[in-house]
């Protein structure tokens, strides 16, 4: 099983955004950990939650338990096979290593979160 697969790079100034394809739950839940509740509401957007659940059972977005359940949502869109998990992050790396902001299951969510970012950094 391959370790991590940069899908996505790109340099701004000496800010470098990548989206890697990663195998590591690890990393995956860090960079859940990371997010910020803006980012958590895109991956909850992403995730489609309004069609998969009854609204009664999806915790408000400012409580304590929306990062758990984002998290165990994310993971049945992981699944690669019965027992093989795939997520793709977005993260700042430099001289330092990786250090991921975004998780998501799939990868156009995760590199348009990643231009956002960029956007951002652009002043756009």
């Amino acid at each position: 099983m391959p370790g991590q697969t940069t899908f996505f790079q790109q340099q701004v100034g000496d800010k470098r955004i990548v989206v890697i394809k990663t195998y590591d739950r690890g990393l995956a839940h860090e960079a859940l950990d990371q997010m910020t509740p803006e980012a958590l509401n895109i991956l909850a957007a992403s995730l489609e939650l309004e069609s998969k659940f009854d609204p009664s059972d999806i915790p408000s977005a400012s409580g304590d338990e929306f990062a758990d359940f984002l998290w165990e949502v994310l993971q049945d869109g992981a699944r690669e096979d019965w027992k093989h998990f795939s997520y793709f992050i977005a993260a700042d790396e430099d001289a330092g290593g990786l250090h991921p902001f975004y998780v998501s299951p799939d990868w156009p969510s995760a590199e348009a979160f990643a231009k956002r970012i960029l956007a951002s950094v652009r002043g756009e």
